[in-house]
């Protein structure tokens, strides 16, 4: 029998990752430096990498129609799954589930996996069940709970992890439910919506300047190191100062453009300016 190509040649994925090419690779590298401090905020909240890549499946299939529709390309099963990288089977269930067309999907946050500890909270909820619950025991115990939902989890393991995020406590062989921690609170939700539309934008921008060279976005940023702790409080507030008097003033400029252009029909863009500021420890210089 003749052996294929990967056979004759020694080759794995390993090292084919090394013929990548270099926009591909040095791209791949740089985005898990963003991604790194995303995957940092997932962990914190209780969002675990399967929640989180099965909810990215929708996002490839968006970008990969917008791109093929840049290029002016068909978009087909085929030309979706290679550019998306998802196998055939998804990328034909999107179809399917958008009439037989493909098509950006605008709303699919209904639809976001959840997680193990979150799905053992929500039966706990819905069977209506009393705010303590036994740790072991038959059945209504916190144990008979989990593997209602999972055989594959330990009880033990997803009741540390609902401690960790404060939505459960433990006492005397019992488990009580913080009925309060899981009902999001609006103000809380208003400064995520806030934050993620901020970072998203600032992203857009680099992308752009980075992919497109054209029609430069602002984007940049001050960086200094080998600082003292009294300089980084004197620096921090500086900031603070500068940008309210920057923010105040360009705030005005908007405010009255938004009068100049009231009415018009060309009056559908928007714009967002911000800053942001940030200091740690630098690990990487020798404290003496």
């Amino acid at each position: 029998m003749t052996k294929n190509a990967f056979e004759d040649h020694n080759l794995d994925e390993t090292k084919l990752a090394g013929y990548l090419p270099q926009n591909t690779e040095s791209t791949l590298e740089y985005s898990l430096k963003v991604m790194s401090e995303l995957v940092h905020w997932l962990v914190k909240s209780g969002v675990g990498h399967a929640e989180f890549s099965a909810s990215l499946r929708v996002l490839f299939y968006n970008e990969s129609i917008k791109e093929l529709e840049f290029l002016d390309q068909k978009k087909t099963d085929s030309s979706i799954s290679l550019l998306a990288g998802l196998n055939r089977r998804d990328v034909s269930s999107f179809r399917i589930e958008n009439g037989g067309y493909h098509k950006v999907i605008q709303s699919f946050t209904d639809t976001l996996p959840i997680s193990v500890p979150a799905r053992v909270i929500g039966l706990w909820v819905y069977k209506k069940l009393p705010k303590v619950l036994s740790i072991v025991g038959a059945e209504n115990s916190f144990e008979y709970l989990v593997r209602q939902i999972s055989t594959e989890k330990h009880p033990r393991s997803i009741l540390s992890e609902l401690k960790r995020l404060g939505l459960v406590s433990e006492a005397n062989g019992n488990v009580i439910l913080h009925q309060e921690s899981f009902t999001p609170l609006p103000e809380a939700n208003a400064t995520k919506q806030i934050f993620a539309e901020n970072v998203a934008d600032h992203i857009a921008a680099g992308v752009n300047n980075l992919t497109q060279h054209n029609n430069l976005f602002l984007e940049q940023a001050l960086f200094a190191n080998e600082l003292s702790e009294e300089s980084i409080d004197y620096l921090k507030e500086k900031t603070a100062e500068l940008w309210e008097k920057f923010s105040k003033s360009i705030l005005a400029e908007a405010i009255q453009r938004c009068k100049i252009d009231e009415g018009r029909l060309n009056a559908n863009h928007r714009f967002r300016v911000g800053i942001y500021q940030y200091d740690e420890k630098d690990s990487s210089i020798n404290e003496l």
